[in-house]
């Protein structure tokens, strides 16, 4: 099974599709959700810290994608955007 583009699960293993490293579970992980109305800003901050960090080139083009992505699924899917959290209650 695929997690989006970037990652795919075989045996119960989240493996980065791009270098085959499988992610420990000893290893915090953020998942965002392009439904959650706040990670398009979150991603956009997230891309100009890599910016001044002078990130590779491979790092800001990923991010420019990941950001095309969310910003298409926002313009999209205007009925399935969600405050985070909202679905389990206050």
């Amino acid at each position: 099974m695929n997690i989006g583009n970037r990652f795919k699960v075989e045996n119960d293993k989240i493996i980065k599709i791009s270098n085959g490293e499988i992610l420990t579970e000893d290893e915090p992980l953020f998942l965002l959700r392009a439904r959650d109305h706040l990670a398009l800003k979150a991603l956009l901050f997230y891309a100009d810290l890599c910016a001044l960090e002078d990130c590779t080139d491979y790092q800001l083009d990923s991010l420019h994608e990941m950001l095309t992505e969310f910003h298409n699924y926002h313009l999209n899917n205007p009925d399935k955007m969600k405050q985070p959290g909202i679905t389990r209650g206050r």
